[in-house]
């Protein structure tokens, strides 16, 4: 794996401080989106982008790398009380790039996310100024995962759907009108491995990383890197693959009690 995927040397480097972070329901008002280019243009494109979403999503949109880190506070891990997921996308030069975090606070959502499998998850992928730069939406599935993707303005930017495969985890990523732009696949004797391929050829590759003997003893939180292969310039399949790349971690990685498709492995 290239050297310029690398993780954080500690967690201290890159901790964020969530509290006094802005919120994932804290979303761009819509007067801050009438002023942008919202609904311009095909979703997704870097065209009509506002300058800080921009600007945040240039490493994913530019860059050969990027990683995806999940946080957990200590107090979590002690008690094991599930809180929403978080995450921290990380450019390949080991800067922070997006704050990703699950929508819906309060004890109802605490409840549903400890003792209620069939729940929905949604993600907002955010700045470090707060705005909104992509969605993740998966519904909960009774037979194969699916997900939404949302462009920074709200319209659809295309949704992955599971297909049944004996051998492979796969996966179509298709745009909203169902058009394959790409395949997912994961063999299942490299269960930490997932390649996306257009038209037979990989142009991207998601690998579930270690992240120490501590944090894979004691906790569920997961470390994932992204490489893109030179080939792969089409600004919205790499921000599809972005969403991809949770997606995987709510299938496959999460603690089966905590939500999602009940039966996701049947596409294995």
């Amino acid at each position: 794996m290239s050297n310029d995927n690398r993780q954080p040397k500690g967690d201290s480097e890159l901790e964020l401080d969530w509290k006094g972070r802005t919120a994932p329901e804290e979303r761009v008002q819509p007067s801050a989106l009438a002023e942008s280019g919202a609904g311009r243009g095909a979703p997704g494109d870097i065209r009509h982008m506002g300058p800080e979403v921009r600007d945040a999503l240039t490493p994913l949109l530019e860059g050969s790398s990027l990683s995806v880190r999940q946080i957990h506070e200590w107090a979590e891990i002690l008690v094991g009380w599930e809180t929403g997921n978080r995450y921290e996308a990380i450019d390949q030069n080991g800067q922070f790039m997006l704050y990703i975090g699950e929508t819906g606070q309060g004890w109802g959502n605490a409840l549903l996310r400890n003792f209620w499998p069939f729940r929905r998850v949604e993600l907002e992928f955010m700045t470090k100024g707060g705005a909104l730069a992509l969605r993740l939406e998966q519904p909960w599935t009774f037979f194969f995962t699916y997900v939404e993707v949302k462009a920074w303005d709200g319209r659809l930017m295309g949704y992955i759907q599971q297909r049944f495969g004996l051998l492979h985890r796969t996966f179509d990523i298709c745009t909203p009108g169902g058009a394959v732009l790409a395949t997912l696949e994961g063999p299942l004797w490299r269960p930490w491995t997932f390649r996306v391929k257009q038209n037979g050829q990989e142009v991207a590759t998601i690998r579930k990383q270690w992240s120490g003997l501590a944090r894979e003893m004691f906790t569920d939180s997961d470390f994932f890197g992204v490489e893109f292969q030179p080939g792969c310039t089409d600004p919205r399949l790499r921000q599809l693959v972005l969403a991809a790349t949770l997606m995987v971690d709510l299938a496959y990685f999460e603690e089966r009690d905590s939500g999602g498709s009940l039966f996701s492995l049947l596409g294995d």
